[in-house]
C-alpha cells in the first residue's frame, strides 16, 4: 500500500472494503495490511476497530488460532478506559468472548485451565454488565462435551435451554444447531429433528445457516428413517459448504453420512475434492473430524470388498503426492486421527476424544443405499430396449444364413441382422465369388449399423470385387452405391458422387423397379448428406426434385411402401431445406403413412421425430408432440439407442414448451439413463433440458445440479458456446437458492469466456449483472469496479448506450456507499457525459427520462454527502420532475425526501414542509416511501414551530 494512501480516510475505506469481503485468506490479508499501516501512523482508534474485525474474521475464517492476540489486546484496551469507547464496543466484546472460548476447544496447545479461566471471566463480565447468562451456559456446555464430562454437559444444557435468550445469544439458526448436535450425540434423534423443524421452516439470515443445521441433522434423519429429508439435507448443505475451506469439519460430517448411507462413490468424490483442505485445516479439531470420517468411509469400502480401490493423496509441503489403496490409506488416516485425539486427551486429562474416534471408526451402515441425485432417486430404471433383444438363430447353412440376413436387412430387422452377422463372422468365407460377395455385403450392413465406417468400407469394396468376379454387375453397382453413400456422409465428396452416379447410370437400365428406386434414393441420400456438410454444389442440388420424382415412380411400380416412404422422407428434407414448411409437413406425413403400411417401425420413428422437429421449428409444439408420441409408440420396433435417446429427449423438450414440466422430467430422465448406458455425447444436452424442467417445477436444487453437470459435460465435449448459455441458467438458479457466492463465480466464468472470444456485448451484460449482485450484497467497492468495467465493455460494443449510462451512474452511487465521496463526485461528471451521449442516440423518450432521473437522484445524494447542498438541490428537483413525468410516483417521492432534506440544510424549512406535505398527500398508504416522508414532515413542522 503506497504511503500516499495511508491517510485515516483511505484506511477507513479499506476497512469498509474488508467488512464486505467473505471470510477467508483475502479478508484476513487486507485487515492485516490495514492494521500495519494504522499502527505505523499511530491511528489508535482505527487500529482498535481493525483488531475487533480480525477476531471475527479469524474465528469464522481459516485462522482461528490468530484471534486470541487481537481479542486480548482489544479487551485490555477497553478495560483500561471503557468511557472512551463507543457504545457498540461492550456488546461486541461480549460476543467475541464466545468466539474466543469456542476456539480454545479447537487447539490442544491451549491449556485447559486457561480455557476455564476465560469462561469464568466471560461469566463475570456478563453478570457485571447485567446480561443473561444464556450464552455463557451454552459455552460451558460445549467445553463439558469436549472433555467428556457428560453429567456437567447435561446440567449446563438444561441451564442453557431454560435461561432467557438476549442479544448475546447465538442466532436462531446457530443456537439450535449446537443443541441438535448434543441431542444427536445422546441418541435423542427424534427430539433433534423436532427442535430443528421450526428453525428450518423460517428464514435463516446467518451466513452459517442453514448449511450447518442441515449437516447436524444428517444422521438423525437417517436413523429415524426420514430418508427424503436426509437426502435433501445432504444436497442442500453440501452445495454451500463445498466452497468454504473453513467448514472442513462439516465436510467430514458429510463423509460420515456417505459412509453410513451406502454412498461410498459419492464419499470418494468428496474426499478427492477436499483432501487438499486437510493440509491447511483451520484447527486440529477440524482436522480430527475430517480424518475420522474419511477413515470410516475407507473402512466401509474395505468392508464391501473394495479395499484395493486406488486413491490419490495430494502433495503438501515436503510430502509428495502419493497413490495409495483404500485399505492402506484407511490405516494412515486412522493413525493421524488417533494421534490428534491423544493430544486433546492429554490436554483434557480424559480419554474422551480417543473414545469418540474409535466409536466412529466402528460405526455400522444405517441404510444399505440411499440414492442422492435426482436422476437416481426418482426415475424408474429403463427396461432393456429392443436394441438389446437377443435373437435366437437356428442351425442354418451359410447360404441360408446369408439369405436370411439379406431379408432382415431389407426389412430393417436390425436385431436379427446383427445376430446373423455375428454368426456369419464365425463361418468360413464361401469359395463361390457370388456367395462370398453376398457374405461381405451382409457383414458390411452390420458394420454400418455399428458405425464402424472403416470396416464397412473394406467389406463393401471386397463385396464389389467378388461380384465383379462373379459377373453380377447389378449387385456390384448396388454395393458401390452404398459405398458412395457412406463417403458422402463421412468421406471424399468427389469419389462419392462418382460412385453414386455410375451406379445410377447402370442400375437405371434394370428391369427391377426396386433396384432402380434403391439406387436413385442412394444418390439423393448422398446429395442430402453433402448438403448437410456444406459440400453440395448448386447444380447437384438442382437435380434433387427430378431424382425424387423418378424414385417415387419406381417405388410405386415396385409396390414397395418402404421405398415410397424413403422417397417421401427425402422430399421432406428437400422442402425443409427450401423453407417450404407446409410442403415439408405433407411429405413427412406421407412418409410416416407409408412406413406405417410397410410395418417399418424404425423408419417411422425416425421420420416422425424429424417431422416433429419441423413442427417445433414452426412453433407448433402440439403437432410436434403428436408426431413424437407416434414415434415413441414404436416401442416394439428395433430402435437404435441413439434414436431412442433422441425420441425421449425431444419429447421432454416439447413437454417443457407445453408447460407440462412434470411429464418432461420423466422423459428426460429416461433419455439420460439410455444415453449414460450407451456412453452417448447427448447426456449434457439432455441434462440442460432437465435443468430447465426442474426449474419450472420449482425444484431449484435439482435444476442447479443438472445444470452444473451439463456445463461440465459440454465443456468436455468442446461445446463452449452451449456451456456459456447454460451458465446463465445456472446463475439464475444460484440466485433462487440464495447461493450468491456461487452465482458470482459463474458470472466470472461467463465474463472470462466473453472476454476471450471478443464478445464485448456479452461481457458488458455479465459485468453489469455481477455489479448488480455485488450491490445487493453491499460489496460496494467491488460493485463500483464492475460497473465501470461494464460501461467500458459496452462502449467497445458500440451499440448499447443505455447500458453505458446505467453503469456509469450506478458506479457513482456505489462509490458513494464506499465512503469515497471525492471519487463519487468525479463519477457524476462521467455519468453526465453518458446521459448526453444517450440523448444523442434519439432513444425512447420515457427511457431517457427514467435514466436521467435516476442519475440526478443519485447525484443529489452524492453531492449532499460532499456537503454541497446548493449543487445537490437542482439535481433532486430534476429527479422528482423526471420521475413524475413518467408516473414513477414512488421514486418521485423518494426524490422529494432528498429535496426536503437539502432544503432543511439550506435553512429553508418552510419550503421543505411544502414539498413534504404535497408528497404525503400524493401517496397512497401502500407506498413504501409514505412513512418516511410523514416522519420527516413531522420533524420539519416541529422545527418551524
Amino acid at each position: 500500500m503506497p504511503d500516499a494512501a495511508n491517510t485515516p480516510d483511505d484506511l477507513q475505506r479499506l476497512l469498509f472494503q474488508a467488512y464486505d469481503m467473505p471470510y477467508g485468506d483475502a479478508k484476513d490479508a487486507l485487515l492485516e495490511q490495514v492494521l500495519r499501516h494504522a499502527e505505523a501512523g499511530a491511528h489508535t482508534a482505527l487500529a482498535f476497530h481493525v483488531r475487533m474485525a480480525m477476531v471475527d474474521a479469524y474465528g469464522h475464517g481459516m485462522s482461528p488460532a490468530k484471534l486470541f492476540v487481537p481479542f486480548a489486546r482489544c479487551l485490555a484496551e477497553y478495560d483500561r478506559d471503557p468511557g472512551t469507547h463507543e457504545s457498540w464496543v461492550a456488546p461486541s466484546l461480549r460476543w467475541k468472548f464466545k468466539t474466543a472460548v469456542g476456539a480454545m476447544t479447537k487447539f490442544p496447545e491451549v491449556p485447559m485451565d486457561r480455557a476455564l479461566a476465560a469462561l469464568d471471566q466471560m461469566e463475570r463480565r456478563y453478570r457485571v454488565e447485567g446480561q443473561s447468562l444464556n450464552a455463557v451456559y451454552g459455552r460451558r456446555h460445549r467445553v463439558a462435551v469436549h472433555v467428556g464430562d457428560l453429567a456437567a454437559a447435561t446440567e449446563w444444557y438444561e441451564r442453557w435451554c431454560t435461561t432467557p435468550r438476549d442479544e448475546n445469544s447465538d442466532c436462531e439458526g446457530c443456537d439450535p444447531t449446537n443443541r441438535v448436535a448434543w441431542l444427536a450425540s445422546q441418541g435423542r434423534d427424534i427430539e433433534a429433528v423436532e427442535l430443528a423443524a421450526p428453525v428450518l421452516a423460517g428464514e435463516l439470515g446467518c451466513s452459517e445457516q442453514p448449511q450447518l443445521i442441515l449437516t447436524a441433522l444428517l444422521l438423525p434423519y437417517l436413523r429415524t428413517g426420514q430418508l427424503d429429508e436426509a437426502r435433501s439435507a445432504h444436497r442442500r448443505s453440501y452445495r454451500v459448504l463445498r466452497t468454504k475451506p473453513q467448514d472442513l469439519a462439516a465436510i467430514g460430517d458429510h463423509l460420515e453420512f456417505c459412509a453410513l448411507s451406502g454412498n461410498q462413490v459419492r464419499g470418494l468424490e468428496l474426499l478427492d475434492r477436499h483432501f487438499s483442505w486437510l493440509d491447511r485445516a483451520p484447527s486440529p479439531r477440524d482436522a480430527l473430524t475430517f480424518l475420522g470420517s474419511a477413515a470410516l468411509l475407507l473402512r466401509t469400502l474395505v468392508d464391501t470388498g473394495n479395499g484395493d480401490t486406488a486413491i490419490r493423496r495430494p502433495a503438501d509441503a515436503d510430502r509428495p503426492a502419493a497413490e495409495s489403496t483404500a485399505r492402506a490409506l484407511r490405516a494412515e488416516l486412522t493413525d493421524e486421527a488417533l494421534a490428534i485425539a491423544a493430544r486433546f486427551d492429554q490436554r483434557n486429562g480424559t480419554d474422551h476424544q480417543t473414545a469418540l474416534v474409535e466409536a466412529k471408526l466402528t460405526s455400522r451402515p444405517i441404510v444399505d443405499y440411499l440414492p442422492l441425485s435426482a436422476a437416481t432417486a426418482h426415475w424408474v430404471p429403463v427396461e432393456p430396449g429392443p436394441t438389446m433383444t437377443v435373437v435366437e438363430i437356428p442351425e442354418l447353412t451359410t447360404t441360408e444364413l446369408i439369405e436370411r440376413a439379406e431379408h432382415a436387412n431389407k426389412q430393417h430387422a436390425l436385431a436379427e441382422l446383427r445376430a446373423l452377422a455375428q454368426r456369419l463372422e464365425s463361418e468360413p468365407e464361401p469359395t463361390d465369388p457370388g456367395l462370398a460377395g453376398r457374405h461381405a455385403s451382409v457383414l458390411a450392413g452390420a458394420a454400418l449399423l455399428a458405425t464402424d465406417h472403416d470396416r464397412a468400407e473394406s467389406l463393401l469394396r471386397r463385396a464389389a470385387e467378388y461380384f465383379a468376379a462373379a459377373g453380377e454387375e447389378d449387385r456390384r453397382q448396388t454395393d458401390l452405391s452404398r459405398l458412395g453413400l457412406l463417403f458422402c456422409r463421412h468421406g471424399d465428396a468427389t469419389e462419392a458422387l462418382g460412385l453414386l452416379r455410375d451406379s445410377v447410370s447402370h442400375l437405371a437400365k434394370s428391369a427391377d423397379p426396386h433396384i432402380r428406386a434403391t439406387a436413385t434414393l442412394h444418390l439423393s441420400g448422398g446429395l442430402f448428406a453433402l448438403l448437410d456438410r456444406g459440400l453440395l454444389l448448386d447444380d447437384d442440388a438442382a437435380e434433387l426434385p427430378a431424382l425424387l420424382d423418378r424414385a417415387a415412380v419406381d417405388a410405386a411400380e415396385a409396390g414397395d411402401d418402404a421405398l415410397l416412404g424413403d422417397a417421401a422422407r427425402h422430399r421432406m428434407y428437400l422442402h425443409q431445406n427450401n423453407a417450404e414448411f407446409a410442403e415439408a409437413v405433407t411429405a413427412g406425413e406421407a412418409a410416416v403413412a407409408a412406413y406405417r403400411r410397410a410395418g417399418r417401425g424404425w423408419r417411422l420413428a425416425d421420420t416422425a421425430q424429424y417431422l416433429a422437429g419441423i413442427h417445433s421449428d414452426a412453433g407448433d409444439a402440439a403437432a410436434a408432440l403428436t408426431m413424437i408420441d407416434e414415434a415413441v409408440g414404436q416401442a416394439d420396433a428395433d430402435l437404435p439407442e441413439g434414436l431412442r435417446i433422441v425420441l425421449h429427449a425431444r419429447r421432454g423438450s416439447l413437454l417443457i414448451h407445453l408447460n407440462r414440466e412434470e411429464e418432461a422430467v420423466s422423459e428426460l430422465l429416461t433419455a439420460i439413463a439410455i444415453a449414460t448406458a450407451a456412453g452417448s455425447a447427448q447426456v449434457p444436452y439432455v441434462q440442460w433440458d432437465l435443468a430447465v424442467a426442474y426449474r419450472a417445477n420449482g425444484q431449484f436444487l435439482d435444476a442447479a445440479e443438472q445444470a452444473e453437470e451439463a456445463i461440465a459435460g459440454l465443456e468436455r465435449a468442446g461445446a463452449g458456446a452451449q456451456a456459456q448459455s447454460c451458465r446463465f441458467l445456472l446463475v439464475d438458479l444460484h440466485r433462487e437458492l440464495d447461493e450468491d457466492e456461487q452465482a458470482l463465480t459463474v458470472l466470472d466464468e461467463i465474463i472470462e469466456f466473453d472476454r476471450a472470444t471478443g464478445n464485448f456485448g456479452g461481457e458488458a451484460y455479465a459485468l453489469a449483472e455481477t455489479a448488480d449482485l455485488l450491490d445487493r450484497l453491499d460489496r460496494d467497492a467491488e460493485a463500483a469496479e464492475r460497473y465501470a468495467l461494464a460501461a467500458e465493455a459496452a462502449e467497445k460494443f458500440g451499440d448499447d448506450p443505455i447500458r453505458v449510462t446505467y453503469c456509469r451512474y450506478s458506479a457513482a452511487l456505489s462509490l458513494h456507499w464506499t465512503g469515497d465521496t471525492a471519487a463519487a463526485v468525479a463519477a457524476i461528471a462521467v455519468a453526465d457525459d453518458a446521459i448526453t451521449q444517450l440523448a444523442a442516440t434519439d432513444p425512447d423518450p420515457e427511457l431517457l427520462t427514467w435514466h436521467t432521473a435516476r442519475h440526478n437522484h443519485n447525484a443529489a445524494r452524492i453531492l449532499r454527502r460532499a456537503e454541497r447542498p446548493a449543487d445537490a438541490l437542482p439535481r433532486a428537483d430534476a429527479a422528482a420532475d423526471g420521475f413524475r413525468a413518467i408516473d414513477a410516483t414512488d421514486q418521485a417521492t423518494r426524490a422529494d425526501y432528498e429535496r426536503a432534506v437539502l432544503l432543511i440544510e439550506l435553512n429553508r424549512p418552510a419550503d421543505a414542509e411544502k414539498i413534504l406535505a404535497e408528497a404525503v398527500a400524493e401517496l397512497a398508504d401502500d407506498h413504501a416511501a409514505g412513512p418516511m416522508l410523514s416522519e420527516l414532515l413531522a420533524e420539519t413542522r416541529a422545527q418551524l414551530t
